[in-house]
């Protein structure tokens, strides 16, 4: 009998110790974006809560992941702390080009801004000729909470447009 309690412990203990490392909620005034619309034939690949990833400055985000199944492309949409190079600058051109720009995992070839869920955001944007791709980073701010999209999609008109409206559905609100 003894032996359940000391295991009963050790499992409540590993909960809370769990849910503190892993948050069990947001900061006041983050949020996490929704997506309204998923293309037939994708779906959730990721469900990272908030806390989850943390970068070498502090700063924490979740991740929201989707994935078409035909053929692989995704759309990652990472949320959390605003990067502090964006603080103050949350609607200056410039400043979401450049992060969007050091976030990439690419060497971007084009850039600017667009919008999204409201928010004015800068792009870059590469074609990869090796795997005839397209890869995007797309970083804005609304309120308290910083949004860097990733994604990554076949050179064809049809998967640009459902990665777009993707993209167009996503919505944050408190």
């Amino acid at each position: 009998m003894r032996a359940k309690g000391i295991i009963m412990l050790v499992l409540v203990t590993t909960l809370l110790l769990s849910s503190i490392t892993y948050g069990c909620g947001l900061p006041s005034g983050m949020v996490k974006p929704i997506v309204g619309y998923v293309p037939q034939g994708w779906y959730r690949s990721a469900d990272d809560p908030y806390g989850t990833y943390e970068e070498s400055d502090g700063t924490k985000s979740g991740l929201i992941g989707y994935t078409d199944n035909a053929d692989y492309d995704f759309v990652q949409i990472y949320y959390g702390d605003v990067f502090p190079e964006l603080k103050g600058k949350e609607n200056d051109r410039d400043a979401l080009i450049a992060i969007a720009t050091k976030y990439a995992t690419f060497e971007p070839t084009e850039s600017g801004t667009m919008v999204v869920a409201g928010e004015l955001a800068g792009y870059v944007k590469a074609y990869d000729p090796e795997y005839d791709t397209y890869k995007m980073d797309i970083i804005f701010v609304k309120g308290s909470t910083c949004v860097d999209i990733f994604t990554e999609y076949d050179a064809t008109s049809e998967d640009e447009a459902q990665v777009v409206s993707l993209i167009d559905s996503i919505s944050l609100s408190e």
